[in-house]
């Protein structure tokens, strides 16, 4: 009798710090979950913004701040004369001569005016030596184009540089312009410019495979109505985009080529290691996603704070040095995260980001102290990716594989142009004329 009960008391025992293991993974899931939750029960869904109850910083410039103003025009197309012949007050013409002459300056836009079609008498001759006919090229529109190249680089302008939709377009040029053009039509000269800018397109692929450092990221966008993503390589100079399925790395690795080199600026996602694992680029981690990682931590977890707040501190000591750093300061910063890996955390989930950081991460996190060329953060991609985010919410995406690859081309000239500081009306116009002639 006193065995049984001896056993008993030993199973309970037992049983107790099973139940105990168990509440404890629990919790652990628990919070797990919390964590990953993209919606919170406790919070505004993420297409609410949350109301500002405090305004930290107060607006305009700070008192006795050098005042702006628009400088006065160069260029004077009109000198219009205002002579008084009668007092505007009351209308007496018992006036003094002229006692000053005051300058105002008044910048406009022209009027709607209809628009100009020309019709080309073009000679065709027969060439002795070619054994064919041949014609003056026509250098103001592309081949098989029903308008001029003005006109299809102002709708690629619209539709594509400021994100208009084709109605708002169509409107736009009736009303200014006094032209009724179709939908079809619009449609058709993306497609015709896109035809034209594809060598340009090409020869952006190969200038971002040289650069020394490039930043990469990746967003969502739709495409027959199946999510695919928008991928984007982007330097001071240059933008590249790709539209493709996938978000794993067999996207940017043909684009950059197994033998491409130099430094790849993203974050954290899993494809990026694969990628310079697979070809000769180096990595340098975004500190933006990695502080608002741990401020996640610091969220959901009361010893993520001491995470968050050791990792800005060693961000900003790196900041300091502006790019001017050695390699033995980088050892230093290195030595502070190992400190915070010495930190023995309850938590599964902050065990691993910190274990990561400093095993995986680790030759990643302090290029920019030694390198003028990298940043800190991938806020450039960041920025480069946003104008094609405000796109895809006005239009929805594209309806056609084919709109996909218009899309991707059209939107490289056009980002790569505004990084140069190019006008696409005027230097597109250029291009195309160029491209006119050599093909011809």
């Amino acid at each position: 009798m006193n065995n049984e009960t001896e056993e008993l008391r030993e199973e309970i025992i037992k049983l107790k710090e099973e139940i105990k293991r168990l509440r404890e993974i629990e919790r652990e899931y628990e919070q797990h979950k919390k964590h990953c939750s993209d919606l919170l029960p406790n919070k505004l869904p993420l297409f609410i913004k949350e109301v500002i109850r405090k305004r930290y910083k107060k607006l305009g410039q700070r008192t006795g701040h050098k005042g702006y103003s628009r400088k006065i025009p160069e260029r004077i197309d009109i000198i219009q004369p205002l002579i008084l012949a009668e007092c505007p007050e009351c209308g007496n013409r018992n006036l003094s001569g002229v006692q000053e002459i005051r300058e105002r300056y008044v910048t406009d836009i022209p009027e709607p005016q209809e628009p100009i079609t020309t019709k080309y008498e073009i000679e065709r001759r027969y060439c002795k030596d070619c054994k064919k006919l041949v014609e003056a090229p026509v250098l103001d529109a592309l081949p098989n184009a029903r308008f001029g190249l003005r006109l299809m680089l102002f709708v690629l302008f619209l539709k594509i540089g400021i994100g208009m939709p084709i109605e708002k377009i169509l409107e736009l040029i009736k009303n200014q312009y006094k032209l009724e053009i179709s939908n079809g039509e619009v449609i058709r000269i993306l497609k015709q410019l896109a035809r034209e800018f594809g060598p340009y397109y090409m020869e952006l692929e190969e200038k971002i495979r040289k650069t020394s450092v490039r930043h990469i990221d990746e967003t969502g966008r739709r495409v027959m109505g199946k999510n695919s993503f928008i991928w984007i390589f982007i330097t001071k100079e240059i933008a590249f985009y790709k539209i493709n399925k996938s978000r794993g790395h067999k996207v940017p690795l043909p684009v950059l080529g197994k033998d491409c080199e130099g430094i790849n600026i993203s974050d954290r996602l899993s494809a990026y290691y694969v990628l310079a694992e697979k070809t000769k680029c180096l990595m340098q981690v975004c500190w933006a996603h990695l502080l608002r990682e741990a401020k996640k931590l610091k969220e959901d977890f009361a010893e993520g704070t001491i995470i968050h707040r050791r990792l800005k501190r060693v961000y900003n000591k790196a900041i300091l040095f502006n790019h001017k750093g050695t390699d033995k300061d980088v050892e230093k910063l290195l030595k502070r995260l190992d400190k915070i890996r010495e930190i023995r955390f309850k938590s599964t989930i902050c065990r691993k980001f910190i274990k990561h950081l400093c095993t995986r991460d680790r030759e990643n996190l302090f290029r920019f102290v030694t390198n003028s060329e990298v940043e800190s953060t991938n806020n450039r991609a960041e920025r480069g990716l946003r104008h094609d985010v405000i796109i895809r919410k006005i239009s929805g995406g594209n309806r056609s594989n084919l709109g996909a690859r218009m899309h991707e081309c059209l939107l490289s000239v056009i980002q790569t142009y505004r990084l140069q500081n190019k006008n696409i009306l005027t230097d597109g116009l250029s291009y195309l004329k160029q491209q006119l002639q050599t093909t011809k």
